[in-house]
């Protein structure tokens, strides 16, 4: 009896907070995230207050745990995947479209609010760790020059979430095929750039 109690209780807790979470992506469409209060959540889950702060601190809380789903569905299928080459890529990218378009999923239900902006520096940063696989760039190499090659990365994850993003969202028309030997050529040429400003001693830049 105890056992179904407890079951009857963790399903009444995953109800009320996935209600909570559709309830904020709702919202989200409507109205800033700012503009968002504990009330228009609870209002629009059917809970009472009382019930929201029971699970959340905060509306900025919820957010925080969808945006947290929706880049680990995108490091999963990335990690997943094999970025270095142009068709493990595009099967990469195949999957992150399907992922856009599934509204169950935490990063779909986000693609469809303008708080999609908000995922961009969070995937930004994501990306950039997995951005060492797509170059020729070794190691130890990556590690000796690693201010000049982390400025490229940080410039290539960032022009590269941009692109992915209008992608995604259907503002830029290209196959998986053409996005992924896009996106490879930029990171390349990208950290090449950086390791050779690197490299460069000081006094020949300023001369340069």
């Amino acid at each position: 009896m105890g056992v179904q109690s407890t079951g009857h209780i963790d399903l009444r807790v995953k109800r009320s907070q996935a209600a909570i979470r559709a309830a904020v992506v709702s919202l989200l469409s409507e109205k800033p995230t700012q503009d968002i209060t504990a009330k228009d959540v609870a209002e629009r889950a059917l809970i009472n207050k009382k019930t929201f702060y029971a699970h959340y601190p905060s509306v900025r809380a919820v957010l925080q745990e969808i945006e947290n789903d929706a880049v680990s569905e995108v490091s999963g299928i990335v990690e997943a995947g094999d970025v270095s080459t142009p068709p493990g890529l595009s099967k990469v990218l195949s999957q992150l479209k399907a992922l856009s378009a599934d509204g169950a999923s935490a990063f779909g239900a986000l693609a469809r609010t303008p708080a999609r902006t908000l995922l961009s520096e969070r995937l930004r940063q994501d990306l950039s760790g997995h951005l060492g696989s797509l170059s020729a760039v070794s190691s130890q190499l990556s590690a000796s020059l690693s201010s000049g090659v982390s400025c490229a990365v940080d410039f290539a994850a960032g022009g590269i979430v941009s692109l992915l993003a209008s992608w995604l969202f259907g503002e830029r028309v290209m196959s998986e095929d053409e996005l992924s030997q896009a996106v490879i050529r930029s990171v390349r040429s990208c950290i090449g750039a950086g390791c050779s400003l690197a490299a460069t001693p000081t006094g020949d830049a300023n001369r340069a």
